[in-house]
């Protein structure tokens, strides 16, 4: 008796520990569709959102190519900022008051970010350029 009490707690501990490294599961997140200078970007990318105090991060699963977005909500929706990364090729930055300029809004039930950020395409790393950005989220 002692022995399967060993195996089951051993089975238990093996799937406890193989689940909590696992990736977050697909289910659950939301899409963006982003467009760099009024094309778009891949297909639907999956995202999380989610919100800390008056903030809400809009990420994408994978890194690369990928975004991470953060709206301030209030009395407006503010960004505060956008990271893209070698989505369309381009690689940019917003800050609010200080990087590029933006504007949010929510938009059918998800949130909209679009607005300038400053960076540089893939075929001219060196010399910096500013892109358009606009992306959706249906968080």
């Amino acid at each position: 008796m002692k022995r399967r009490f060993s195996a089951v707690a051993a089975l238990v501990v093996a799937v406890g520990l193989a689940g909590c490294s696992s990736p977050p599961s697909a289910l659950g997140t939301s899409d963006a569709r982003v467009l760099i200078n009024g094309k778009a970007t891949n297909a639907l990318q999956p995202v999380t959102c989610t919100q800390t105090g008056t903030n809400w991060t809009i990420e994408t699963l994978e890194e690369e190519p990928g975004f991470t977005a953060t709206i301030r909500l209030g009395d407006t929706l503010t960004p505060e900022s956008v990271t893209i990364r070698n989505m369309g090729n381009f690689t940019g930055t917003f800050w609010a008051d200080n990087l590029g300029k933006a504007q949010a809004r929510v938009s059918e039930g998800g949130f909209n970010v679009s607005g300038e950020a400053q960076g540089s395409f893939a075929d001219k790393p060196n010399q910096t350029t500013t892109a358009s950005f606009d992306i959706s989220a249906d968080c």
